[in-house]
């Protein structure tokens, strides 16, 4: 699904948090926003899947594969969520339902939004788990039973259980150790790419976007500031904002490396 915002502005009460954001995502590309806490980028993942704060307004234009998303009913967004859109959230712990098992909350999607049987939708989640690494015995599991990773990854299946044409991702391995984000972030992008999807993928943190994406924006102060292939911002960053967060990830990388030598 293709992906076009013109002109978008968030206020949350009186304060503006971000400011003119244009950006496109072609169908089937893999696109990031990076930029440190406070930038604004969760604000823009928000108002992309119409879950803005109820104190917040927008303005502008956000089309999703021809759709109007700025202003549309909440009737017309829930339907758009549940088809075809998809987002894997930040803290899985927080983002799963705790009273329900990893069943039931992966095959809610498909309760609310297709019309099939019972016998249907359980084959469809025990598929869905194989691919996203888990076993079977984790059907009946609860989310405080499961690591972090084991979370996330209930987190992607039940994102990508209803083959979603845009998958956004906001910062889904942030809480993870670096092997797990690793793992996390190859399992998320080989889906996506096998399901011919468009990602959004947003993190402050550049050495995981050059594994997720092509291209990306680079936002702060709710302002994009630059923008281009992934790789060539991190090799040649030219704002002071994109030149700090490119050596923060490749201090982060280092320190990830070390670590890893050290308990291996």
């Amino acid at each position: 699904m293709s992906v076009e915002i013109r002109n978008l502005n968030i206020t949350i009460g009186s304060k503006p948090i971000v400011h003119d954001i244009d950006m496109d995502i072609a169908d089937g590309e893999r696109v990031g926003l990076v930029g440190s806490s406070g930038s604004g980028k969760s604000m823009i993942a928000k108002a992309l899947m119409g879950l803005l704060p109820a104190n917040a307004s927008a303005d502008g234009s956000v089309r999703a594969g021809g759709a109007q998303l700025i202003g549309a009913n909440d009737t017309d967004m829930a339907d758009l969520r549940g088809r075809y859109m998809g987002m894997v959230f930040q803290n899985p712990a927080a983002a799963l339902n705790p009273v329900t098992t990893v069943a039931q909350q992966v095959e809610l999607p498909l309760r609310l939004h297709y019309d099939l049987s019972a016998p249907e939708r359980q084959e469809r989640v025990k598929t869905m788990l194989s691919k996203v690494g888990l076993p079977e015995s984790a059907l009946g599991k609860y989310p405080h039973e499961l690591s972090g990773g084991q979370a996330q990854r209930v987190g992607i299946a039940t994102a990508l259980i209803t083959s979603p044409r845009l998958i956004i991702a906001d910062e889904p391995t942030t809480a993870l150790d670096a092997i797990t984000q690793r793992q996390i972030v190859d399992l998320l992008t080989s889906l996506v790419d096998d399901a011919g999807a468009s990602m959004l993928f947003i993190t402050h943190d550049f050495a995981v976007l050059a594994r997720a994406t092509t291209r990306c924006y680079v936002l702060e102060d709710g302002a994009m500031v630059e923008s281009g292939a992934t790789a060539d911002l991190l090799d040649h960053p030219h704002t002071e904002q994109a030149r700090k967060l490119v050596a923060a990830a490749r201090e982060l990388t280092l320190h990830r490396q070390e670590a890893e030598v050290h308990h291996g």
